[in-house]
């Protein structure tokens, strides 16, 4: 085992360059729980910290002997300001039992207010639907920008007139709250008839996107969600297919039910995953697009969780990596 000195620069190293490696190598100190732990996460209440407190967090998510970190996961909560390392300590204390947790934890855990309810959800949302904005607008500057050298002079002006319609919607946007309870609201859904909508509306917006559902033996497949929640997980993963495969983008939702779940197997006619992705891609901010912002897969990993479910990448039948969901099925 390393001194303390050398286990935490060698974390911090490995927090940003191979967050695997740097799990296992915390789990081996954190196994043996020698002096040098405690000193170790003393040190990540500083500011600056967040990459391997997001880390460590996913490490002990679900150790038999978390109850041992209980307290320093809870005193980075108080201070945390990244989304993404924030929502990791989360997922580390979802399930610990109330009795682990001091008197400021049964306060957060209180119903929040109406007007912070409110804040909160409206306040996600519309990051959300600005970023969906902005990418529509990036698309159509792309383009601008290459028939511009072309001099192809009527699409250039069918392309600018559309390039203004889409900066138009992103000020629109900008200024609508859609604070609409029936968008956050649970309810019984028909899966495959919501993405099937949602199809539509995406195509509608951006470019036609060939969907293909394969749910013959779960016709009318129900589960618990909100649009709002449903919205983040799908359109994430059509803006992210369509990023792969541009023009002529085939998405295919393949459904099969397992138990009391509905599991959902997604893969498109981009190039899939790579393999070195598989452990880090629901813990750290990645990107393969060159004007990507990364938060895509974090922001389905969220949703996905809010519904009870679990989202991960697998290995198909071709040595690709594709994405898999489970999500609770609803039953009478």
């Amino acid at each position: 085992m390393p001194d303390l000195e050398g286990l935490y620069e060698r974390l911090r190293q490995l927090a940003v360059e191979d967050p695997a490696a740097a799990r296992r190598l915390f789990l081996t100190a954190f196994e043996a729980n020698s002096d040098e732990l405690s000193e170790l996460l003393s040190r990540l209440v500083r500011p600056g910290e967040g990459r391997l407190r997001q880390v460590i967090a996913n490490a002990v998510r679900r150790h038999p002997k978390k109850a041992r970190i209980v307290a320093e996961l809870m005193r980075w909560r108080e201070t945390e300001t990244d989304e993404f390392t924030r929502r990791a300590i989360e997922g580390a204390l979802a399930d610990v039992p109330a009795a682990l947790r001091d008197s400021r934890e049964q306060e957060d855990s209180r119903p929040a207010g109406e007007l912070a309810t409110v804040y909160r959800y409206v306040s996600s949302r519309l990051r959300h639907r600005l970023r969906n904005a902005m990418f529509a607008a990036q698309t159509q500057a792309e383009r601008l920008n290459r028939l511009t050298t072309d001099q192809a002079d009527a699409e250039v002006h069918a392309t600018v007139v559309k390039f203004k319609t889409d900066i138009l919607l992103l000020a629109r946007e900008l200024e609508a709250t859609n604070v609409d309870p029936e968008h956050f609201r649970r309810r019984p859904v028909v899966l495959a008839d919501w993405i099937r909508q949602l199809n539509r509306r995406y195509s509608a917006v951006y470019m036609p996107v060939n969907l293909r559902l394969v749910d013959e033996k779960v016709p009318g497949a129900r589960i618990f969600a909100s649009d709002y929640l449903l919205e983040i997980i799908f359109w994430n993963i059509w803006m992210n297919a369509q990023q792969a495969a541009s023009a002529g983008c085939d998405i295919t939702v393949e459904f099969r039910p397992t138990g009391r779940e509905l599991e959902l197997l997604i893969s498109d006619n981009g190039d899939g995953f790579s393999p070195e992705l598989k452990d880090i891609v629901f813990e750290q901010v990645y990107s393969s697009k060159q004007q990507g912002s990364g938060i895509g897969m974090l922001e389905i990993q969220d949703a996905v969780e809010q519904l009870g479910g679990r989202v991960e990448l697998y290995r198909t039948a071709s040595s690709e990596y594709r994405m898999r969901i489970r999500l609770p099925l609803e039953f009478e």
